[in-house]
């Protein structure tokens, strides 16, 4: 059933370009209100792609919280495999992921990767 549930989470956030596009944009759009479609289209041209590694923790320790806390009926129906069901376990996850515990986590992770990813080479350059 984890895997499932981490499966689920991946193919809706991780798994498609485009989703992740649009949803950059319907952000920004926000954010920068006057910006111009080509505007939007530079600056998600900029956000860097994190690494699915870190989507799949993320996506793990939401299925492990929700096999700790929810009924076994009501996680079998959202791992129905519909869309309705797909998209009931999207909502949750994304309220689980602005919980504070879970912002917490992904600025460590952020931070952690990025020292990883760029700043590796810092002490050569100095």
């Amino acid at each position: 059933m984890k895997e499932t549930i981490v499966q689920a989470i991946m193919r809706r956030f991780v798994n498609s370009t485009e989703r992740r596009e649009e949803a950059l944009r319907d952000v920004l759009k926000l954010m920068i209100a006057s910006a111009s479609d080509a505007q939007l289209g530079e600056q998600i041209g900029k956000i860097p792609q994190l690494p699915d590694f870190l989507y799949e923790k993320w996506a793990t320790l939401f299925a492990e919280r929700l096999l700790e806390t929810v009924p076994p009926a009501q996680i079998c129906d959202m791992c129905a495999g519909t869309e309705e069901a797909d998209a009931t376990l999207a909502l949750v996850y994304v309220m689980f992921m602005e919980s504070e515990r879970m912002e917490g986590i992904v600025a460590q992770d952020l931070r952690a990767w990025h020292e990883q990813a760029y700043c590796k080479f810092d002490n050569i350059v100095q």
